[in-house]
């Protein structure tokens, strides 16, 4: 949706200062610190100022889009909105169990135990620019003074077919997760206007890992660091070396055709059937690309580049969890990130600091795995 509402942010005043809260997206969490964005370990797509804020947007891996906006003078973030790219790669939502492109408003109404509530000043059907619908769900998210506001979409496709043949199918299961919204109450009073209905048994929602039963049970916990034996293929593939295809969805792979036959020549040596090719592009930049033994099929690593230096790796045959460490030059820090490779998906996992960026000329073995 690209931040959907930006137009409306022209009206917007300084919200009071509230507690910092634990609901995040990518990492980064409303009531925080702008420097919080830093750990994402890219450089901004998009900078708009609006008022007495600043919006910020950025590319995530998976292809999908994180709109984060903050208070200038006090740095604090009071808005996030992650929208779906349309790539596989990146359906997983920061909300546990929704996945883009794939839930249906029903199957949120469902978990969340309502239709959530709308603002009056905000309609909860858009239009979109396509000729599809967009629709608005918002929940009070338990104890925080947040609001978390999921946004599904029709097609224009779907809507076209739906006014041709004059049915009336449920919107509810038609309806699929386009985007996910946080901010503060304060804040998005402010833009969409502080009267809302509720629908019948409505209820406040608990944000993952910050509701009822689900916060980590101490310090210690959160800050384990995955293990390759908790992410164990089912087996190990062991036959003939399938030839790639670099036609149709793969033509993008082909000016890499080479170094990708030459990459699976040597065998799987990652998550049971794929290669690791991984090759440079300029001082400190490189680029890694996965591939298939077992179908041919190659698949791109999310990091990698100019954002991500100095990017090393460390992985094994008879385990998902990929450990990759790389440094931004934006931030001047060293960063681990560990991510779990299941079925032609990347999965961010686990992040954490290093250290400075001369922390990254050391191996990951010596910064600790």
């Amino acid at each position: 949706m690209k931040q959907l509402f930006a137009a409306a942010l022209s009206a917007l005043v300084i919200s009071p200062a509230s507690t910092a809260f634990a609901q995040s997206m990518s990492g980064v969490s409303v009531g925080g610190d702008r420097q919080q964005v830093d750990s994402i370990g890219s450089r901004p797509v998009a900078t708009e100022a609006m008022g007495p804020h600043t919006i910020e947007k950025y590319k995530l891996s998976g292809g999908n889009e994180l709109s984060v906006t903050y208070h200038r003078a006090s740095g604090k973030i009071v808005y996030l909105e992650t929208d779906w790219g349309g790539e596989t790669a990146g359906a997983f939502s920061d909300f546990e169990g929704f996945k883009f492109g794939k839930t249906t408003l029903s199957e949120i109404r469902a978990k969340l135990g309502s239709n959530g509530m709308s603002f009056k000043e905000r309609p909860p059907v858009t239009p979109t620019p396509d000729g599809g619908l967009a629709l608005f769900n918002s929940y009070e998210v338990n104890g925080s003074g947040t609001i978390a506001t999921f946004v599904t979409s029709v097609s224009a496709v779907t809507v076209k077919s739906i006014k041709e043949k004059g049915s009336n199918p449920n919107v509810g299961d038609t309806a699929k997760l386009e985007a996910v919204i946080v901010g503060e109450k304060d804040y998005l009073e402010t833009i969409w206007g502080s009267d809302k209905t509720k629908s019948p048994n409505y209820s406040a929602i608990d944000w993952p890992w910050n509701g009822s039963g689900q916060a980590p049970k101490s310090p210690q916990a959160a800050l384990t660091k995955p293990e390759a034996a908790d992410f164990p293929v089912e087996r190990v593939y062991r036959g003939k070396t399938a030839k790639p295809d670099f036609a149709g969805k793969n033509a993008h792979f082909r000016d890499f055709r080479t170094r990708i036959r030459e990459g699976m020549a040597v065998g799987p040596g990652f998550a049971g059937e794929f290669s690791v090719i991984q090759f440079g592009c300029g001082t400190g930049c490189s680029a890694v690309i996965v591939a298939s033994n077992k179908t041919g099929q190659p698949y791109s690593f999310p990091r990698g580049g100019e954002d991500n230096m100095y990017l090393t790796l460390k992985y094994q045959l008879d385990s998902r969890l990929m450990v990759s460490q790389w440094g931004s030059y934006d931030s001047g820090k060293c960063i681990m990130e560990y991510f779990d490779f299941a079925n032609g998906i990347w999965s961010a996992i686990a992040k954490r600091e290093i250290g400075p960026l001369d922390a990254c000329y050391k191996d990951i073995e010596e910064n600790g795995p």
